[in-house]
């Protein structure tokens, strides 16, 4: 049996990214569709880590989840469009994303949630076209930490 805790900072940063319905997000993977997933979409993958509690626990046990949620940005894939455009469509899934995650306080029951934050912005586009269309990707990861 589990609290549950773990699933609930995950979803809960979800239906953040979900409130904005015209951002298309796929937890965990982009699924087999037919038709293909066309861009712009974002991909997000999340982690919750219980690390040693030093400053929260007197005795040391780990008790403050930490919840990340990596989020591929995804852009392009247009017919006769430039890799400069796909570029442009990526940041633009990154800005909705840190639009829906930046600053938010989670509710999630049994934990007292901070703020989320970003803990790593857009790095370098990376191109990742099969197509020959330009398709382009940004990583950026948001960050809670809770107590119990």
């Amino acid at each position: 049996m589990t609290d549950g805790l773990d699933q609930s900072l995950v979803a809960a940063g979800i239906a953040l990214l979900r409130a904005d319905t015209s951002l298309v997000v796929f937890p965990g993977g982009v699924p087999n569709l037919t038709p293909a997933a066309a861009p712009p979409y974002v991909v997000v993958y999340a982690t919750v880590e219980w690390p040693t509690g030093t400053t929260d626990a007197l005795d040391g046990l780990a008790g403050s989840p930490t919840a990340r949620w990596i989020a591929v940005c995804v852009g392009g894939g247009v017919s006769g469009a430039t890799p400069e455009d796909a570029e442009v469509a990526a940041r633009a899934v990154a800005q909705r994303v840190r639009t829906a995650l930046l600053n938010k306080r989670l509710v999630v029951a049994g934990l007292n949630l901070g703020l989320i934050r970003q803990e790593q912005g857009a790095g370098v586009p990376t191109r990742t076209d099969t197509t020959g269309d330009p398709v382009m990707e940004l990583i950026v990861v948001y960050r809670t930490l809770a107590t119990t």
